[in-house]
């Protein structure tokens, strides 16, 4: 809060005519005798500014500079008196703006002059403070109807995140029931499912062993259990065989070929045809569904010779233009089938659920969707709640006069950096954070910003913001007065707790 206090320095009429003597202590210097202010020793008054520092506290010597711990009171009338160090007097400086610390008349008497100022300061202080209260009053109703809205949204909202959480309960309790069931269904359907699926690879498995065993017999031409290079030359001259040649070619060239080895390498063969196979017919399904989609171009504008009369193709087919757009679409989709298309997966079958399994599964699913939504509800709900609780629980002042500043931010910038300050939030230094909100100081008049970002073999950084009445919210000065330690002051109505007096200059002696 900046401290403007009533200037009040009209004292009782002073008989003391000792120079320098302050007007609070003339009762010290009346009579014949003086006593130290320490009453360390007394002494006729004639050893009093004798320019000798008779006295250990210096109290006898306000008048000149002979004591190093004396001092020396400036009446400056007009103005407003002031104490100065007994050092300062005499020393060719003028220090009072009556200039009686200087004997010779040199120091020109200013004192009317600074208390004009000093006036018009003072009412210009007046001012802002008068008009920052006037704001200050609506930030306090503003703050109080603010407080009462939160007050009436937490009840809502405690009774709606009430109802939410029962809800979630509910369907969440539903949900369990019916989960069970579809479960143990599900479990039965994928039991069969692998049973038939384990029969069905077998009875392919051997269909593919039969058939390799077959192609086998082919090979061995005279039955004789063992297969020749010969022999295999021979049925590789076939093209339409299952091994292609270039193996057939590899496997004689490296001598003996065991009956087994080439029984499995049939197999793999065959088995590999067959996947080719599907992936291919899967393939041409796919084109036939991009043909379905493709656009087909239509006559628009029958080309015309210089006679009038359509032309028409070699194909019998009228020629025709077509616009730009047609003929864009139907270039992309050709470009489309052009491309390289990857193989797709080989055909597997999959699990399908009788009628009975899969209206279980679609009351659980459903059950579980109705679930989430209502936990979804509960959960933004209780949010809602806890944010305006912990919003509830700040301390804006005694009459919530704070409230204003909640969720602004103010930026200030010095020769070398930017700050940012966010009442009840955080402050920065050009990004870097000063520290975050840790409550009030003493009444009010300090807030307090701690553990930000930790300083170089330092601690973390923390701030304290110095409030001080003004007539708008402004950060006005950023300091770091000690390591990692920083200081604001910010000026805001919030803080106009009343208008100060007229100034009185003291106008006496």
């Amino acid at each position: 809060m900046l401290n403007v206090f009533l200037v009040v320095l009209a004292f009782a009429p002073v008989t003391c005519s000792l120079r320098g003597v302050d007007p609070t202590k003339t009762s010290q210097f009346q009579g014949s005798q003086f006593h130290c202010a320490d009453g360390s020793q007394s002494f006729p008054m004639d050893f009093v500014n004798d320019d000798y520092c008779d006295c250990n506290d210096g109290s006898d010597e306000p008048g000149t500079s002979a004591c190093p711990n004396g001092s020396f009171y400036c009446a400056n009338k007009g103005f407003k008196g002031t104490l100065i160090a007994s050092s300062r007097v005499d020393d060719g400086i003028c220090d009072c703006c009556d200039g009686t610390d200087e004997i010779g008349g040199h120091c020109t008497n200013n004192c009317r002059e600074l208390g004009a100022h000093l006036q018009e300061e003072a009412r210009r202080i007046r001012r802002q403070q008068a008009e920052g209260f006037q704001i200050r009053m609506g930030y306090i109703a503003d703050g109080k109807a603010a407080k009462v809205r939160r007050e009436d949204q937490i009840r809502v909202l405690a009774e709606e995140e009430e109802l939410k959480r029962k809800e979630a309960d509910e369907r969440k309790e539903y949900k369990e029931q019916v989960e069970e069931p579809a479960k143990a269904a599900k479990e039965t359907a994928k039991a069969a499912f692998d049973a038939e699926e384990e029969t069905r690879k077998s009875k392919e498995q051997e269909e593919i062993r039969l058939e390799a065993e077959g192609v086998l017999t082919q090979i061995d031409a005279d039955n004789s259990g063992d297969v020749s290079i010969e022999e295999l030359l021979a049925y590789g001259s076939d093209p339409d065989t299952i091994l292609p040649y270039e193996e057939i070619q590899l496997m004689t060239d490296s001598g003996e070929i065991e009956a087994a080895t080439l029984l499995d390498r049939i197999q793999t063969e065959i088995t590999a045809k067959k996947e080719t196979a599907e992936r291919e017919k899967k393939r041409e399904e796919e084109r036939e569904k991009r043909r379905a989609k493709k656009p087909k171009l239509r006559d628009v504008t029958a080309v015309q010779n210089e006679e009038g009369e359509e032309l028409w193709g070699e194909d019998g087919q009228k020629i025709s233009k077509h616009t730009e757009e047609e003929e864009d679409e139907y270039e992309d989709v050709e470009d489309y089938e052009e491309e390289e298309e990857e193989d797709p997966k080989p055909v597997r079958n999959t699990l399908v659920y009788d009628s009975a399994t899969q209206e279980l599964i679609d009351v659980f699913e459903e059950a579980e969707k109705l679930y989430n939504e209502a936990k979804k509800q509960h959960d933004t709900a209780k949010r809602q709640l806890t944010d305006l609780e912990k919003l509830s629980a700040l301390d804006f002042g005694e009459e919530e006069e704070f409230y204003s500043l909640h969720g602004q931010c103010y930026h200030f910038k010095d020769e070398k950096y930017n700050y940012k300050l966010c009442p009840f939030d955080k402050c920065e230094q050009d990004g870097t954070s000063l520290g975050k909100w840790d409550g009030w100081g003493e009444d009010h008049s300090t807030m307090k910003y701690t553990k930000g970002a930790g300083c170089w073999q330092g601690p973390a950084r923390s701030t304290v913001v110095t409030l001080i009445c003004g007539s708008e919210n402004a950060i006005t000065e950023a300091s770091e007065p000690a390591k990692c330690e920083y200081a604001f002051t910010f000026t805001t109505p919030a803080k106009c707790n009343k208008v100060m007096d007229e100034v009185e200059i003291h106008d006496e002696l």
